[in-house]
């Protein structure tokens, strides 16, 4: 068995390569030679830098949204426009709409195509309300449960209701990607924000198993409380993980705190960074 991890979309670009860089997060999968993507980014740099990594599109077997933020599935019109009809695993909230409200200014934050043109475009999306197997060795969390008093949500991001007013973001849809590899699970996560250690709780009581290899991608550390990063540092370490690469969402400052909790794990995943594991 064999997976490789490679990084499409991030604010990044970590080595010199003729790739863009931007808010947002994309991730390439090759598990036994099958290819999946999760997420894709704003749209900017999604078709540029897969390419430039040598990435085959039009192989993809199926994408997977990890919630509906315009920073990972708003070049979802763009990847599909090379892949055609194709299997879109996403939680069926995905196309709320969302904003990042301040005191001042609103700012849509949703997924900025609408389902019908993504849907004409070949998308077929599976809804995955609940933790499920796509694939061999491949695994979606669904909705993950929130079992700690720490982790909260953003107050700045909000969904819009029915009547027209606001409410705090539950990010039901909030998702992560598990691998199932001989030197254990690797976890990818688009934002976390159902918190990364409610989501790791969550995949390690649904496969009733706890060796977590490697967890890659945004954590949503960037805006949290003081609190909610210490107290997520020190849970990390129940874990034992043996690779930690952190990126988007994570934030430069929260990175680097990261690193120094996790000197021997640590690495950061901006664009082109590649994990490989056989």
């Amino acid at each position: 068995m064999k997976l490789n991890v490679t990084v499409v979309c991030e604010n990044s670009i970590g080595r010199a390569i003729p790739a863009i860089g931007e808010h947002g997060f994309a991730c390439w999968l090759e598990l036994d030679g099958h290819h999946y993507l999760m997420d894709s980014g704003q749209g900017l740099g999604i078709i540029n830098n897969a390419q430039v990594l040598k990435l085959p599109l039009e192989k993809l077997e199926a994408i997977i949204i990890s919630h509906g933020h315009y920073d990972h599935a708003g070049g979802l019109d763009k990847v599909l426009r090379f892949t055609g009809a194709i299997d879109v695993y996403a939680h069926p909230e995905i196309f709320a709409a969302r904003y990042a409200k301040s005191a001042d200014a609103l700012r849509f934050v949703g997924i900025p195509v609408r389902r019908e043109v993504l849907e004409t475009l070949g998308a077929n999306f599976i809804a995955t309300p609940q933790f499920r197997r796509i694939a061999p060795n491949l695994w979606v969390t669904g909705a993950v449960e929130r079992s700690n008093d720490f982790e909260h949500g953003d107050a700045n991001l909000v969904r819009r209701r029915d009547d027209g007013t606001f409410e705090a973001d539950p990010f039901n849809d909030d998702m992560a990607v598990i691998v199932d590899t001989p030197k254990g699970l690797c976890v990818i996560l688009g934002c976390a924000h159902a918190g990364i250690i409610n989501t790791l709780d969550h995949i390690c009581a649904r496969l009733q198993r706890d060796d977590i290899y490697a967890v890659i991608g945004g954590t949503h550390l960037g805006p949290v409380s003081a609190r909610q990063f210490d107290a997520t540092m020190k849970e990390l370490e129940r874990f034992n993980i043996e690779k930690i690469g952190v990126s988007h969402c994570t934030g430069q400052m929260r990175a680097a705190l990261v690193r120094e909790k996790f000197p021997q794990s640590f690495f950061f995943a901006s664009v082109g960074a590649k994990l490989e594991i056989s």
